[in-house]
């Protein structure tokens, strides 16, 4: 029963042949170039993720960076509030007198200091 498959040779099955042949190289080429555009494109993707992932990174790090200096810029706000005030009251000559008198026992002419002992101070708060 095995027959045996005779195949033509004319023109119409060369022709046949050649375009199926043409078909086929054409196809082939049209799947590499498919995949080296796509592969172009997934590494074209592949880079902006990269690149978006480390700008949020970078980006967290900057908005800590900004709290962190804004609470330092507060606290040095308070501070230059605080020196200009210390600065109006050393300008102020009662209260220069009365630091003069408390912390270094300075007295004006005639007047005595007396010292008192610090265990009475601490019983008395």
């Amino acid at each position: 029963m095995a027959q045996k498959i005779k195949n033509l040779d004319n023109e119409f099955t060369q022709s046949q042949n050649k375009r199926k042949k043409t078909v086929n190289k054409t196809r082939q080429v049209v799947r590499k170039r498919l995949t080296l555009f796509g592969g172009v494109l997934l590494l074209m993707i592949l880079i902006m993720i990269i690149m978006l992932v480390l700008q949020k990174n970078r980006n967290d790090e900057l908005v800590q960076e900004r709290k962190e200096k804004a609470v330092t810029y507060e606290k040095m706000q308070d501070k230059e509030i605080e020196l200009k005030e210390q600065i109006k009251r050393l300008n102020d000559k009662e209260y220069i007198e009365k630091l003069a008198r408390s912390e270094y026992f300075l007295s004006n002419d005639g007047e005595i200091i007396f010292k008192l002992p610090e265990e009475k101070k601490e019983s008395e708060k």
